[in-house]
């Protein structure tokens, strides 16, 4: 089992990608891709330098935990605001909520079109068997 250091606290203050980097045990690519993702958002310096907070890191241990458990990183992406890392559990906030609710209507609109096409096609099978009858 994987065991993460989530007890470790660094500078409140801004932190560049190298320093983060070394925090984290994520490679500054890495990090990089994350922000191209939308995963996180760091400040950006006056010398357009990316800058961490704490907040960051946080989110950036969650994203690690949650991609070595097998997620992959668009799941993760909605998963991340209901993570909490002391805890290492879900809750069911509104942004998970909302996705649930979501997929379960496109899984009902699927059932009813397949229902549909089901009837369709019984119908078919009965009017051809009764026609090869009367021949």
């Amino acid at each position: 089992m994987l065991n993460y250091d989530t007890t470790v606290k660094v500078n409140p203050y801004f932190m560049n990608l190298a320093k983060v980097s070394e925090l984290t045990k994520v490679s500054p690519r890495m990090l990089r891709y994350y922000e191209n993702l939308g995963l996180i958002q760091p400040h950006r310096a006056s010398n357009n330098y990316r800058s961490y907070t704490q907040k960051d890191i946080e989110n950036i241990k969650k994203i690690k935990i949650l991609n070595d458990a097998g997620m992959n990183l668009k799941d993760i992406h909605v998963l991340l605001p209901c993570f909490d890392l002391d805890e290492r559990v879900f809750t069911l906030c509104p942004v998970v909520q909302e996705k649930l609710q979501t997929e379960l209507k496109h899984v009902s609109d699927q059932l009813n079109k397949l229902q549909t096409s089901q009837s369709l096609l019984q119908s078919f099978l009965a009017k051809g068997k009764a026609e090869s009858t009367n021949i």
